[in-house]
């Protein structure tokens, strides 16, 4: 049985700009699919922690930094320069799963703690 994982998981987690992988502990799409193929029932062990930078901002914020949905992944450095600011705790999804997940400490200053 072959997995189809595409628009549900990154093709890869690295900042589509300068290359830095925003989720250190995650499978990209290849990874999740080849899994699941070889192993229908696998459990996937992810980690998240300090180093990772995984997020979700408003669709507005997203599409000014000229990205669409599933269109890659962007470090926070990154997503400012492109936006032209500093993030700010109303760009980010509150009510998603991300908004608890642990972080950098950039990604703890923008969300507001």
């Amino acid at each position: 049985m072959s997995v189809n994982a595409k628009g549900k998981v990154p093709e890869s987690w690295d900042c589509i700009d300068c290359g830095a992988n925003t989720a250190p502990g995650f499978m990209n799409r290849e990874q999740i699919e080849q899994a699941f193929t070889a192993d229908p029932d696998a459990t996937i062990n992810q980690t998240i922690d300090d180093a990772s930078e995984v997020y979700m901002v408003r669709p507005a914020v997203w599409t000014a930094a000229g990205m669409s949905e599933m269109g890659g992944c962007l470090c926070i450095g990154c997503l400012e320069t492109r936006i032209g600011r500093k993030l700010r705790p109303k760009d980010f999804l509150r009510k998603h799963a991300f908004a608890e997940l642990p972080g950098t400490d950039r990604l703890f200053d923008r969300r507001g703690g």
